[in-house]
């Protein structure tokens, strides 16, 4: 299972990308991460829109989401800059110990969200080396959606949802997300936080 319960003094940053489309070489237009402690309390959020080429996105992507252009022309950042000050964040956050092959030892920060093993994760590390900057965050993430699998598929008693998606989810444990919010990075990774603390909640009760 891919996600794990946090021990004392570490961090989980919890992430989401708006992109130009699904595949890994389009461009990302908006990015958010929640960083929790491991009591699951907000310790630090951020959100940052990214300028980018239109002619490299699918227009139904950029329709999608919550792309405005007016606003973008006002709040988004390079992509560069916008890489750099989300490396920023995840370095604060960084509680995940490595040792490189020379015996160094260094610190990664442990990324979840919603599908982010197979999109978000991979798909910022795809970004992050096109544009040649390090990204300090491991490549496994812990993925909310493959932890509601596991609980319905544990737990027979539960009867599960139509489908995993994150606003279906959202619905089924009484999370807020509501259409008008529902593809904005930071709405969206705030109620995957929520969904989190639900599903943990769950589990919880079953084993007491």
């Amino acid at each position: 299972m891919s996600v794990a319960t946090t021990k004392q003094g570490e961090t989980i940053c919890f992430v989401d990308i708006e992109t130009g489309g699904l595949e890994f070489t389009r461009p990302i237009i908006q990015l958010a991460a929640v960083a929790v402690d491991e009591a699951y309390e907000v310790r630090e959020s951020i959100e940052l829109k990214v300028w980018f080429n239109r002619k490299e996105a699918d227009p139904r992507a950029i329709n999608k989401n919550k792309f405005d252009v007016s606003v973008w022309k006002d709040e988004a950042l390079p992509a560069p800059a916008a890489a750099r000050k989300f490396s920023a964040f995840l370095r604060r956050h960084a509680t995940f110990d490595m040792v490189s092959g020379s015996g160094r030892p260094y610190r990664l920060a442990q990324l979840a969200g919603h599908n982010a093993e197979r999109f978000d994760a991979p798909f910022l590390h795809a970004w992050y080396e096109r544009l040649g900057i390090y990204f300090p965050a491991r490549y496994m993430a812990l993925c909310t959606k493959q932890k509601a699998l596991w609980l319905f598929e544990e737990d027979k008693a539960l009867t599960p949802p139509s489908d995993f998606k994150l606003g279906t989810l959202c619905q089924y444990f009484g999370v807020k997300l509501t259409e008008d919010e529902a593809h904005d990075a930071l709405a969206d990774v705030r109620a995957t936080v929520q969904l989190y603390r639900a599903m943990v909640a769950v589990q919880s009760r079953k084993a007491a």
